[in-house]
This record gives structure tokens, C-alpha cells and sequence, in this order.
């Protein structure tokens, strides 16, 4: 059976306890999270919506990671693609669930590229 070229996850988390956290940690959750999960981010990018909301973007060594946070509705979605055999994607998961407590996950994952 061949290989695929790269994993695609698709993460909404509902019903959040901690959405409405500064920048600065909502930040180092993410990026911890990406570390546990052995990706390499090369650069990020955040913004903070008026009068609430985050979006955020990570420029990863084996491809990207996207998240957006609706404060009003107390939900996160993230998105994370990547190539490689040495991410363990569920570490990141399991930081971004045990931060953010929602009271319903819906998880998907995509494996992407056959040749």
C-alpha cells in the first residue's frame, strides 16, 4: 500500500471554557502545543479582533497551522496540515483540549497525496 504525502486535521472545538485569555498566553498555548507535537514552526502570525476574536497562523518546517477563536460563541477551529512521519498530532490536540475544556470536540482527519 503506498504512502500518503501529507496528513490534513481539521479540529472545532465547542462550547470553550477559556477563550477569553489575553493574546500573549492563547500564543503560548498554541505554541507549546505545536512543540509537544514535534512540528518545527518557522514564523507565525496573530491577529486580534475589535471588539473580540483571534486568528493565527503558524508557517511550519513540514507545511501549516491555522487557528480562529470566536470569543462570542466560545469556539477555536484548527486547521494543521503537514508531510512527514515524525509529528504526533494528537500531542497538540490533547494540549489545545486540556487548555480550552470544550464540552464537545469534532475531529477530522484527512490523509492526503497518493501515488
Amino acid at each position: 500500500m503506498d504512502s500518503c504525502l501529507g496528513k490534513h486535521i481539521l479540529l472545532d472545538l465547542y462550547d470553550c471554557v477559556n477563550v477569553i485569555n489575553p493574546l500573549e498566553e492563547i500564543q503560548i498555548v498554541f505554541q507549546t502545543g505545536l512543540e509537544l507535537g514535534n512540528f518545527t514552526v518557522i514564523t507565525s502570525h496573530y491577529h486580534q479582533f475589535e471588539p473580540h476574536g483571534i486568528s493565527g497562523v503558524f508557517v511550519l518546517a513540514e507545511s501549516h497551522c491555522s487557528f480562529h477563536i470566536w470569543v462570542e460563541l466560545n469556539f477555536v477551529s484548527l486547521d494543521v496540515y503537514w508531510c512527514g512521519k515524525n509529528c504526533d498530532e494528537q500531542k497538540l490536540i490533547n494540549r489545545l483540549v486540556e487548555y480550552f475544556t470544550p464540552k464537545r470536540v469534532n475531529f477530522k482527519y484527512i490523509e492526503r497525496g497518493y501515488f
